[in-house]
């Protein structure tokens, strides 16, 4: 799939990419700079490795976050730059309660 107009990746969304190996991840950018000429978005990669959950500011979702097979975690000490073309397969958004404790505990991780 090619990331291009309404296809570029959304703040909350859930994609597949690929990164060494392909990968769900949960876009954490602003919207406020989704243009084509945006070539890279910020992204939380997701785990099922759950015992990641015991670490300040990562964040357990649900299968039904994330659409995922498995609960997963949101991993915010793995903040990675994905380029667009790296970008797979939308899979959803997660809700906004579950984004506004992403966004909290990327604040926390980051000290912003």
């Amino acid at each position: 799939m090619t990331t291009i107009g309404d296809d570029l990746p959304r703040r909350g969304e859930v994609w597949w990419v690929r990164v060494v190996k392909r990968r769900p991840v949960v876009v954490v950018q602003t919207d406020k700079v989704r243009e084509p000429r945006v070539r890279s978005f910020l992204v939380v990669p997701l785990t099922s490795r759950l015992h990641l959950e015991g670490l300040p500011g990562n964040v357990r979702l649900s299968r039904a976050d994330t659409r995922l097979p498995k609960a997963s975690v949101a991993n915010l000490y793995d903040l990675q730059k994905v380029l667009r073309s790296d970008f797979l397969r939308r899979l959803s958004s997660l809700p906004a309660s579950r984004l506004a404790v992403v966004a909290d505990s990327l604040r926390l991780v980051l000290d912003l």
